[in-house]
């Protein structure tokens, strides 16, 4: 890459940072929500409907027209006067959290991020860990709610016609959902599924907490429980599915908990890993999506796993080779890919 590409490079990614930082804004300070549920705004009327300064709404409200994020009606009008709107085609985006588009979190993802990257710097000398990133202030961003919400237990699954099967038969299915997070992948399997139960476990007892109010909202809690567990350790009848969904690449010793996952299921279970879709082998320079996922495992996933000095440090690209390795030295005799594409997301049945 010649110099002054690389040099214009730097300067797109730096205003591409701080567009993410105004997203952060307008995702916490209830901005969008406002403007999608009331409509066009001065920064008057944004300031007093989410209980914010107007000067600073202004400017926001400036960043993001300039940004082409907000359409305003009269650019020569005075500044308070001015009224911006959300267009429509953007409210998916920025303002609703169970849309497939939705992407008003990644700000908060990236700040969140961003709060630790001196002691990120320092375990790269130390090749320790740095401290886990904060619940607070602004808790987590929850990015694939709306993917399970509204493909996991409705294309997903039922595109795996044994497991759909199985979940919908007699006698009702268990599944474990190791790694839950904030719960929505074993409350989108409760839904999609009424026979079935679903017991999501997460290390994380903020997590856990969270995930448990959102069963209750979404009135799966008589078949949906959670607890704070390790998947190591995991104990209990036998399953009929167990599903790591995104996070087996985070886990410092996934050969021990995909053997714990082996050892719980019931006769002709299942264990379905989802992970990242990465190229099959390391090239250089990359796809796009490489580049994303090797940015998170840089600032993230690598350093949230190198604690542990017997740590499989496996990173977020986690090739399809890496996973069959893991799955062969846990005792699985059989590992495919299933059929279900998408653009984020490869999927693995284990038996």
């Amino acid at each position: 890459m010649e110099t002054k590409a690389l040099t214009e490079r730097m300067f797109a990614a730096e205003t591409a940072a701080l567009e993410l930082y105004a997203v952060y804004l307008g995702e916490r300070l209830g901005y969008y929500r406002a403007l999608a549920e009331r409509g066009p705004s001065t920064s008057t009327e944004l300031a007093e409907r989410t209980g914010t300064a107007e000067r600073y709404a202004r400017e926001w409200l400036e960043h993001h027209a300039v940004s082409g994020l907000l359409d305003v009606d009269d650019v020569a009008a005075d500044a308070l006067a001015r009224r911006y709107t959300l267009p429509a085609e953007h409210v998916a985006v920025l303002a609703d959290p169970d849309a497939l588009d939705y992407a008003g979190g990644v700000g908060v993802e990236i700040v969140r991020a961003a709060r630790r990257m001196a002691e990120v710097a320092q375990a790269y000398r130390t090749g320790g860990a740095p401290p886990p990133m904060p619940w607070g202030p602004e808790g987590r961003a929850e990015p694939n709610r709306a993917r399970f919400r509204n493909l996991l237990g409705k294309e997903w699954l039922p595109a795996v016609p044994e497991i759909d099967a199985r979940l919908r038969a007699d006698p009702p299915a268990r599944v474990a959902d190791i790694a839950c997070g904030t719960g929505w992948s074993s409350i989108a399997m409760a839904a999609a599924y009424p026979r079935i139960t679903v017991h999501g476990m997460d290390l994380d007892a903020k997590v856990i907490e969270v995930a448990a109010r959102h069963a209750q909202e979404s009135t799966v809690d008589d078949r949906v429980t959670f607890s704070v567990t390790d998947g190591e350790n995991l104990g209990g009848d036998p399953f009929d599915l167990v599903t790591i969904i995104e996070a087996l690449h985070d886990m410092t010793r996934p050969v021990q908990v995909l053997r714990t996952a082996r050892r719980l299921l019931a006769e002709g279970g299942s264990v379905l890993v989802i992970d990242t879709r990465t190229e099959d082998y390391f090239t250089a320079p990359a796809p796009e999506r490489e580049r994303f996922e090797y940015g998170w495992s840089l600032v993230a996933c690598l350093p949230d796993a190198m604690g542990d000095p017997g740590s499989a440090a496996t990173g977020t690209v986690m090739r399809p080779e890496t996973l069959r390795g893991y799955a062969v030295e846990a005792g699985f005799t059989s590992v495919s890919v299933l059929p279900i594409e998408t653009g984020y997301w490869r999927f693995y049945r284990l038996r």
